[in-house]
């Protein structure tokens, strides 16, 4: 692979002053939805007309990190799934991570970390050849968000063919954004897409954020932003997603925020 993570690394002036990512555009055989429909399936509204960003991050439950290491600070995405947990990827969280603090935004504009207590990645977590396995970790945060949190969605199995959406904070613009993609791929450990440049695709920063389907109107998660296979994301990218609805992942959510709820 050229490429495993969507996680990208960044200078701590560069990442405080850019605490801002977005989603790039991945699937086949379906239209892209409207942006309005698109930020719609999180309840938010386009920041851009005919754009893909989301205004009032202060009302989403996918949430920019900032994760400080021995090697510098990376930026990815995560889900909050209780008021102060956070769903993201195992690799955002490599071994010397010193400090993960969580964006909150104010109506205002303005944004402030909210520190983590502690972290805990999953125990087989690994890498493989083609894929990151078991690449979840939970986030527990000092305080409580008042973001919204998103259920899990286990009552209804992935299969290739289904629209998802996604969500991050990831290149190119570095905004908060939601794309749309068809699923190609799904087995026990992963989902994910070739990406055609048709629809939508994950990139840098992405890393941790939700793949979802919404169910009743409610965005429910099935997967995690894992890894891809271009380092510019373009077409041809092999993107990957942690399989949520995996017994081994979870297991692992339920076991360290029971308090989820699970659809």
């Amino acid at each position: 692979m050229n490429r495993i993570g969507k996680g990208v690394m960044a200078t701590v002036a560069a990442a405080a002053a850019a605490v801002l990512l977005a989603a790039c555009g991945g699937g086949d055989d379906a239209s892209l939805p409207s942006a309005e429909s698109m930020c719609g399936s999180m309840g938010l509204q386009p920041k851009v007309l005919n754009g893909a960003n989301c205004g009032t991050p202060e009302r989403s439950s996918v949430i920019l990190l900032n994760v400080s290491t021995s090697s510098g600070t990376a930026v990815c995405s995560g889900t909050l799934i209780t008021p102060t947990k956070i769903l993201t990827a195992a690799h955002c969280l490599p071994g010397g991570t010193r400090r993960v603090l969580a964006g909150l935004w104010r109506g205002d504009g303005t944004v402030v970390g909210v520190p983590a207590s502690r972290w805990a990645v999953h125990p087989q977590y690994q890498r493989s050849t083609n894929a990151l396995l078991n690449d979840a970790a939970v986030i527990v945060l000092q305080q409580a968000l008042p973001n919204p949190t998103m259920p899990l969605l286990v009552s209804q199995p992935s299969s290739p063919g289904q629209p998802i959406y996604v969500a991050g904070w990831g290149a190119p613009g570095f905004d908060l954004a939601v794309g749309f993609a068809t699923l190609t791929t799904v087995n026990e450990t992963s989902i994910g897409y070739t990406y055609s440049g048709e629809l939508s695709n994950t990139c840098s920063g992405d890393s941790g954020g939700p793949a979802y389907r919404t169910v009743g109107g409610q965005p429910a998660l099935i997967g995690i932003t894992s890894s891809g296979t271009v380092v510019d994301c373009g077409k041809g990218d092999g993107s990957l997603f942690t399989n949520a609805q995996g017994p081994s992942v979870i297991n692992f959510i339920r076991a360290q925020a029971p308090e989820a709820a699970y659809l």
